[in-house]
C-alpha cells in the first residue's frame, strides 16, 4: 500500500525530448485494485446535501425528491455547491463538462422541459436519456431506451451466429464473417467496434 502513496515520480516524453523526474504528490496509478478503495477512504467524509448520494468509485449522483421543477433546481445547485467547496478543499476537481442533469416523472406535458442546475457557475448540461452503471434511464422510468440498446446488440450477434452457422465452416469464413460483424460494430459504436476488430485480428493473424 506504502508504494502506491509514497515515492512516486514521473516525467514527460514529446517527441524526441524527455523531462527530468518529478515527485508525484497526488493522484494513484490507474488500474490499480487498491485506487477505488482509497479515494472512497479519501473521499468518505462528503458533505451533508439535501438529496440522498450514491457513489460508485469515483462516480456521484445526487438524487432528490420535489413536487416542483424549481424546488429540484434550487435544491439540486445549492447540494452542487456544497460539493465543489469540499472538492476544492481537499484537492479534488469535478468535471462540469462530464457532469449531467436529468429528471424523472410521469408529466407529459412538461415532457421536454430541461433542469437548470449550475456547477462552478456553468448551467450542466440535461440529458433525456442519461446512462448509470451501464443501464440506460428514462423520463418514466421504463427502462425502454435501455431495452431497445440491448435488443438491438442482441440482433446484431445473433445475425452473426445465424449467418455462421448456415453456411460450410471454414478458417475462411469464419474470419470474414467476424469480421464483417466487427467492422458493422465499428460503425454504430465505435470504441466497441475497434476493439472487436482488434480482437479479431490478432485471432485470425
Amino acid at each position: 500500500m506504502g508504494l502506491l502513496l509514497r515515492d512516486r515520480h514521473f516525467r514527460v516524453h514529446m517527441g524526441n525530448d524527455t523531462s527530468s523526474w518529478r515527485p508525484q504528490r497526488n493522484s494513484l496509478p490507474r488500474g490499480s485494485v487498491h485506487a477505488p478503495l482509497l479515494f472512497n477512504l479519501y473521499s468518505n467524509d462528503l458533505p451533508v446535501t439535501r438529496g440522498q448520494k450514491f457513489i460508485y468509485a469515483d462516480d456521484i449522483c445526487l438524487a432528490i425528491q420535489g413536487q416542483y421543477f424549481r424546488e429540484l433546481e434550487c435544491s439540486l445547485s445549492s447540494d452542487m455547491a456544497w460539493m465543489s467547496h469540499f472538492c476544492r478543499q481537499w484537492r479534488l476537481k469535478p468535471s462540469a463538462s462530464k457532469t449531467i442533469s436529468s429528471v424523472f416523472h410521469l408529466h407529459n406535458t412538461c415532457a421536454t422541459h430541461e433542469l437548470s442546475v449550475y456547477l462552478y457557475g456553468q448551467r450542466l448540461r440535461h440529458e433525456r436519456h442519461p446512462t448509470y452503471l451501464g443501464v440506460t434511464l428514462d423520463r418514466t422510468l421504463s427502462y425502454r431506451e435501455h431495452l431497445t440498446k440491448n435488443a438491438g446488440k442482441l440482433k446484431n450477434r445473433n445475425n452473426l451466429l445465424m449467418e455462421i452457422t448456415g453456411s460450410t465452416w471454414s478458417a475462411n469464413t469464419l474470419w470474414s464473417s467476424a469480421r464483417r460483424f466487427a467492422i458493422q460494430q465499428q460503425s454504430t459504436a465505435p470504441q466497441t467496434g475497434h476493439a472487436l476488430l482488434t480482437q479479431v485480428t490478432s485471432m485470425c493473424s
